[in-house]
């Protein structure tokens, strides 16, 4: 990953005692920080359908996913502590044994793994906009990301992502384009049939149109 620039807000890392006492004492093979990640393989070395989510927040569509989807495997990248402490809590509770989870920054993440055309599905749901002019070089989706995501795909892989800012979404199309990797996009205001979290929630009270894209790894065809 050749970005240094930070898609994240360090005021945002900040974490309750709660939820520092949990990660000082999480299982190491179910939480892996940034700095003791290697790559990917060493998480799920046997899985038929692996699956990951970027930036996963509070970790519901997470969990709710692997939850339901015992023959598949998961991993969750995310920065912040809280969401990964609270997420690490349910995995417990429920004796999950399909999902773990990476806390750190996901360039530095990515850039450590070697491992290539690992993941069935990668899901990034409502990256932070950063919408300020002067901070949208802060955005996660670049051109340099995109590329990583691709080398993580397998043949027949696809890579979802949301989004309820217009302007970024429409940043999103640019950069696609310039890179000639297919994809679909869907405006929509409202699927019953999916799984909402909390930020397509407010975006839907709000009444934000939400962007979908559908990329499928590349020699696929999208249905364009």
């Amino acid at each position: 990953m050749k970005n240094s620039i930070k898609s994240f807000s360090k005021a945002r890392s900040r974490s309750s005692k709660k939820n520092k006492k949990i990660l000082s004492i999480a299982d190491k093979t179910i939480i892996w920080s940034e700095e003791n990640f290697k790559d990917f393989k060493f998480l799920f070395s046997d899985s038929s359908k692996l699956n990951l989510e970027i930036g996963f927040g509070d970790g519901i569509l997470l969990f709710d996913q692997s939850s339901n989807n015992p023959d598949e495997s998961f991993i969750g990248i995310e920065v912040f502590e809280t969401g990964i402490a609270n997420t690490y809590s349910k995995i417990i509770k429920s004796n999950l044994k399909n999902l773990k989870l990476i806390q750190g920054d996901v360039a530095q993440i990515l850039s450590k793994n070697k491992s290539k055309k690992i993941f069935d599905l990668i899901i990034i749901l409502f990256p932070d906009p950063w919408p300020k002019l002067k901070h949208k070089k802060r955005r996660l989706l670049k051109s340099d990301f995109f590329i990583d995501l691709q080398y993580l795909l397998k043949k027949d892989g696809k890579i979802i992502i949301k989004t309820d800012w217009q302007d970024y979404a429409e940043e999103i199309i640019e950069t696609l384009n310039k890179l000639e990797h297919k994809y679909d996009h869907i405006c929509e205001s409202n699927d019953l049939k999916e799984f909402k979290t909390k930020y397509e929630k407010i975006a839907l009270k709000e009444n934000r149109l939400i962007n979908k894209f559908l990329i499928p790894s590349i020699g696929q065809s999208s249905s364009k």
